[in-house]
Formats: structure tokens, sequence, C-alpha cells
């Protein structure tokens, strides 16, 4: 006998971002005893700490507080930017939702000069067609 399970699909990219009041960010600094949870090294007087989301709502990721943490700027940004960091992801991950959707990005004109542009330009300068 073969068993199916229904199976659900998290949205990506929906939530709406909701920023927290300054006794919220207080709180959550208090209940991480001042350490960043990104480098586990504590968060000095002057740094300047952002709230960041562990997972990212771009990847399906709440507003909730147990996603939510008070990092350093630069961890956030390591942790937000790069080749394998949460805008990279989220790009990807939407991305392949569309193509699952069979959703078709709109190409736009060609870039000039290239050959899709049915244009070139001779070394005396005229534009002619290829």
């Amino acid at each position: 006998m073969i068993r199916c399970e229904t199976v659900t699909f998290e949205d990506v990219g929906t939530t709406p971002r909701k920023p927290l009041s300054a006794s919220k960010k207080l709180a959550l600094y208090e209940e991480q005893k001042g350490i960043c949870p990104l480098c586990d090294q504590p968060m000095l007087r002057g740094e300047k700490l952002i709230d960041e989301h562990l997972r990212p709502l771009s990847l399906g990721g709440s507003n909730d507080r147990i996603n939510r943490a008070i990092v350093h700027e630069r961890c956030a940004k390591a942790k937000t930017e790069g080749p394998d960091g949460d805008l990279a992801t989220g790009a990807k991950a939407k991305a392949q939702k569309r193509a699952s959707l069979g959703f078709k990005t709109a190409k736009g004109r060609p870039m000039p000069g290239t050959k899709a542009s049915g244009l070139k330009r001779g070394f005396d300068g005229r534009v002619t067609r290829r």
C-alpha cells in the first residue's frame, strides 16, 4: 500500500518586516546576556547593534521573538551579504519558487552593442545591422 502525505510549501518572501520597539530590543539584549549569538563575542558599549532575524524572512522566517536576536552590525552584515548570505539564498529561493510555478521572467531589451541587439558598431564609429 502506498501512503501519500500532504506537502505544504512555506511562503517565501511575503512576510512583512516589523521593527521591534526599544524596550523589546533591550529585553532581547538582556536575555542574551550581552553576547552576540552569531559570533559568541560580548557586545561592548558604543558598538552599533542590530535587530536581526535569525532565519531570514525571505526563507520563511517569522517576526516572532524566538526568531530575532540583537547582534553586532558587522555580524549582521556578514550574515546578510556575501555569496552565501541571506540575500543570495533568498533570491535563489524566490527564483526556484517562480520556476516551479511556471512564471517566466520578462526579458527586457537587449543590451546595446551585444549580438542580441542586432546592431554593431564599426571601427569608424558607424552603427550597422548585423
